[in-house]
């Protein structure tokens, strides 16, 4: 039963990632990718790897290409770890990932694939992904995704915007265990700030999940409190969220087209993953002078709700600026005339002396 949990789970989670990597009209997409599950795959019945894997040795898995088209096409693979994106979503789209802190590996750091693979018109071909499994063994799981995308041709590249819609990705799932032993997620608080998303005020915390075990519900809900206000004056809650193991993201309080309000505040939140609550509460504060700056360049602020840019300031600054500069240069020509009043009248005492007649 817990193992068709944990495939149900990867399923749902990796359908929901597919979906976004399937960008544009169905009807146009010009590959395909399909998993050639081996001996070690844990079920015939499902369409990603979810491998069982031994620490130490290589394992080698294969994905076959198809191209239907009567053309020539590239498609660029990577081998991408997966990551929760701040939608609370899990994600295989990014090669560059920052390793989170609480990641023996990742999936990256231990799987290789040929980055260019030419497909010629109406063929299928083999290609072959290597993953190094680390000599030290590990419980939980190993999540990553194989991402293939069609190289963008020329005339879509002269077509600018429009030809966005005209990429597209497949992305096969890869799940990597040694063990049956349960891990459970243990999730963290590392930070709150403040900050603008999509020109957007907002302020928000990076949520951890420590654990090498996958999250399928996740409920947060996040409270921000001014000063000692026992009322929120902002919040948010939201259900099915899904973390990947040993990943992180940010999850946001939308300040809801208000400027930011100087002062000490107060942050509340509670998070649920169907087994566990955990519960944080930080305290921030947001400076005057930060408010003004993300208030002057929030594009969703109404004009009069924009604190101005503090001109009067600035002129002063200039203006100061520019005197002291005025200054020094009046000094410093000041000090050169009286050095040359100075080297004149020795000179003329000289010139006396010496045109002075001999007795």
């Amino acid at each position: 039963m817990k193992k068709k949990f944990t495939h149900l789970l990867f399923a749902i989670i990796l359908v929901a990632s597919v979906t976004i990597g399937l960008v544009g009209h169905a009807s146009e997409i010009n590959f395909s990718a399909k998993a050639i599950l081996p001996e070690n795959q844990r079920s015939k019945e499902i369409s990603y790897f979810d491998l069982r894997v031994v620490a130490g040795e290589t394992q080698k898995i294969s994905i076959e290409l198809t191209n239907d088209t009567e053309k020539e096409i590239t498609v660029y693979a990577s081998a991408n770890s997966a990551i929760t994106n701040n939608n609370g979503i899990v994600d295989y789209s990014y090669k560059d990932t920052k390793k989170d802190s609480s990641a023996i590996f990742t999936f990256s750091e231990i799987a290789s694939i040929p980055k260019e693979i030419i497909l010629p018109k109406k063929s299928n071909k083999i290609v072959e992904c290597t993953i190094d499994i680390p000599k030290d063994s590990f419980d939980g799981y190993v999540l990553g995704g194989l991402y293939f995308e069609q190289k963008e041709a020329k005339e879509a590249k002269n077509e600018g915007a429009l030809a966005v819609g005209n990429r597209f990705s497949y992305v096969v799932g890869v799940l990597l265990s040694e063990t049956d032993r349960e891990v459970r997620p243990e999730l963290a608080l590392n930070d709150v700030k403040v900050t603008q998303l999509n020109g957007k005020n907002a302020v928000i915390m990076n949520i951890q999940n420590k654990e090498a075990a996958m999250i399928k519900e996740l409920q947060v809900d996040a409270k921000l409190y001014y000063e000692d206000e026992t009322k929120p004056r902002y919040e948010n809650h939201q259900e099915s969220l899904k973390m990947a193991p040993n990943t992180n993201f940010n999850y946001k309080i939308d300040l809801n087209d208000q400027p930011f309000v100087a002062g000490n505040y107060t942050v509340k939140i509670k998070a649920n993953d169907g087994y566990k609550d955990w519960t944080w509460e930080r305290k921030l504060t947001i400076r005057e002078k930060e408010a003004k700056e993300y208030n002057a360049i929030a594009s969703n602020l109404p004009p009069d709700q924009k604190k101005k840019v503090p001109w009067t300031i600035i002129v002063i600054i200039i203006v100061v600026t520019l005197a002291v500069i005025l200054g020094i240069i009046y000094y410093f020509n000041q000090k050169i005339k009286k050095e040359r009043k100075r080297q004149q009248k020795k000179y003329q005492k000289l010139k006396k002396k010496l045109d002075k007649p001999k007795s």
